[in-house]
């Protein structure tokens, strides 16, 4: 079987939960190519003769002015750009998906990779914790044009042959056929005192892991003065970022790093909140804009998570202590096991079954 996977390149999250997949894809028999779609493909660094990556772009997210704010304006002209353009592309992709004898395709989370799907006559299947017709959805009330794209991609969703719903999930479009599978991230496979002697960590300090993505924190006022003698804030290759007045880590797995700090500032995302969920690192969470997911995240965070929440001010002034102190008070009230594990291996057997 020859599979196209278009993964979105809105973030690191879905790229980031691909690579968990993939790793596991490459070791099926049945598998014989697998067509990576993916403006975040060189996100996996790591090669396999079955993973054939190429750079197309299937969706438009939700452009942002940095890590915390968004552009609607510009998101509105992409979409419209992409709608213009769109018939051309399915084209396209439909030649190169007969050409290469696609037979299954797999999305996270566009919808136009299923409408190819019906143009080439093969099946699809959804992956994700949310659909972009609910994040645009929430921006009506700035631009009635959203509503127009909301219905047109929601029609779109809808000819999926399934869906698999990640943790995390935000309300969805209707498919014929939908399972809910457990958590998909990133795994550090170094226990916390090993991840801290490789990183050269300190015993004397608290380290606090800062996670903002592809736009860091750029634009963002840091009144480094302010930070306390005993917290090291951990940066590794954040935008935006005073490298003088941080610590940066040697080069390592990235989940290891994030189970060797004692917190992770974020802003909540499911890529790390799989990753953490998965080092048992508690979470210092702030703000991201008027995005649909973030309340489905917070409350993941509040339910699940040792986690509480700083703002933009506080960040600024790198106060983190009331923050820590919560978390340290609560370590015993939280639920992180009661998520189920291992979600790859219940998509995998799912993948299969198209064989």
């Amino acid at each position: 079987m020859n599979i196209y996977y278009y993964v979105s390149g809105h973030g690191f999250g879905h790229i980031s939960r691909t690579s968990v997949i993939l790793k596991k894809l490459v070791n099926q028999p049945a598998i014989s190519k697998i067509h990576l779609i993916s403006m975040r493909s060189d996100f996996i660094e790591w090669e396999h003769p079955k993973i054939i990556k190429r750079k197309v772009n299937e969706d438009v997210g939700v452009y942002q002015k940095d890590s915390l704010s968004l552009d609607l304006l510009k998101t509105k002209l992409a979409l419209q750009e992409f709608e213009k353009n769109k018939n051309s592309l399915l084209d396209l992709e439909a030649r190169y998906c007969k050409q290469h004898n696609i037979s299954l395709i797999l999305t996270d989370v566009g919808s136009f990779p299923i409408i190819l799907a019906v143009e080439v006559g093969i099946p699809s299947v959804l992956i994700g914790n949310f659909t972009w017709d609910f994040v645009y959805e929430n921006y009506v009330k700035d631009d009635s044009y959203f509503q127009i794209i909301t219905d047109l991609i929601r029609t779109e969703y809808s000819f999926a042959t399934e869906a698999l719903f990640l943790p995390f999930t935000c309300p969805m479009p209707s498919f014929l056929e939908s399972t809910r599978v457990g958590m998909v991230g990133r795994k550090p496979n170094l226990t916390k005192s090993d991840a801290r002697a490789f990183f050269e960590f300190s015993e004397e300090f608290t380290y606090i892991l800062l996670s903002f993505g592809a736009y860091g924190l750029t634009d963002f006022q840091m009144n480094w003065n302010r930070l306390p003698d005993h917290i090291k804030l951990v940066a590794s290759g954040v935008p935006g970022i005073d490298t003088r007045r941080v610590f940066t880590p040697k080069p390592g797995d990235y989940p290891n790093l994030v189970r060797a700090c004692d917190f992770v500032l974020t802003k909540p995302g499911y890529g790390i909140l799989a990753e953490t969920f998965y080092a048992k690192t508690p979470v210092l969470y702030t703000d991201r804009g008027d995005f649909a997911e973030y309340p489905i995240l917070v409350h993941s965070l509040q339910t699940y998570f040792p986690s509480a929440y700083v703002s933009h001010s506080q960040i600024s002034e790198c106060d983190f202590e009331d923050g820590i102190s919560y978390i340290r008070n609560n370590e015993n009230s939280q639920k992180l096991l009661d998520i189920e594990h291992d979600g790859e291996d219940t998509i995998i057997k799912h993948i299969l079954e198209y064989i």
